[in-house]
């Protein structure tokens, strides 16, 4: 299993988040030399914050202990992503500690009439131990990856985890029924393909890229404590 790989430090300069508190206009401050996230402006100079409001429309980069994700088209499975670095204030006050954990589904969704994948966040665990609610959501991936008879199950799941019903129709489609070289991800999914793929040759599956496809999108403000642990 590969280590966690770090938030590449030269994205930070193409991301802010917009932070709101009841006496401060928002300020959009980015350290990338450190990597982390630097937001936001202490109340009248202090480094002291109450409760902050971080803005629906935020971007939260993640990453993934794998380097892709493979799912079928119509299943949905359970993913925890990892916060890799630090997201703070301009006075360091840290809003998201990194290794946070960002828990939800990749799920089936539509991007202009093409079938694609989703990551639907649903709850962020703190280091402390802590959780709260959190709505976010990856962009819609379409990118596909086919898989054909004769493939080797071995170059498709390196390094990779799957869903339930990714790996059924690896197995049906190559003809390994072993399947076991990747991680099998929790869900729903894989009944239903058997008989559908059976007659087939070769089917594609939706390729997720955690480095460049799930960075999440805040779909509702995210209210947050400084020094949050």
């Amino acid at each position: 299993m590969k280590s966690l790989r770090r938030w590449n430090s030269s994205a930070a300069a193409m991301m802010a988040m917009a932070i709101t508190t009841s006496t401060v206009a928002p300020i959009f401050i980015m350290s990338p030399a450190n990597a982390q996230y630097r937001i936001g402006q202490p109340r009248n100079g202090s480094n002291y914050y109450s409760d902050i409001t971080i803005s629906s429309g935020a971007r939260i980069p993640t990453t993934y202990e794998k380097d892709k994700i493979l799912v079928s088209k119509d299943e949905t499975v359970d993913v925890t992503l990892i916060v890799p670095s630090n997201i703070t204030d301009s006075r360091g006050n840290v809003l998201i500690p990194r290794d946070s954990k960002i828990r939800g589904k990749i799920q089936p969704a539509n991007s202009y009439s093409q079938k694609g994948a989703q990551f639907v966040a649903r709850e962020i665990e703190y280091p402390s131990g802590r959780r709260q609610n959190i709505d976010a959501v990856s962009n819609i991936v379409t990118r596909t990856e086919k898989i054909s008879k004769g493939s080797s199950t071995g170059q498709i799941l390196t390094d990779a985890a799957y869903g339930a019903g990714a790996g059924t129709l690896i197995g049906l489609i190559t003809g390994d029924k072993k399947v076991g070289v990747g991680e099998v991800l929790a869900g729903g999914g894989a009944g239903a393909l058997a008989s559908i793929l059976l007659r087939r040759n070769s089917a594609e599956l939706i390729s997720i890229d955690p480095e460049r496809d799930l960075t999440l999108r805040l779909t509702s403000p995210l209210t947050v404590s400084p020094n949050n642990r």
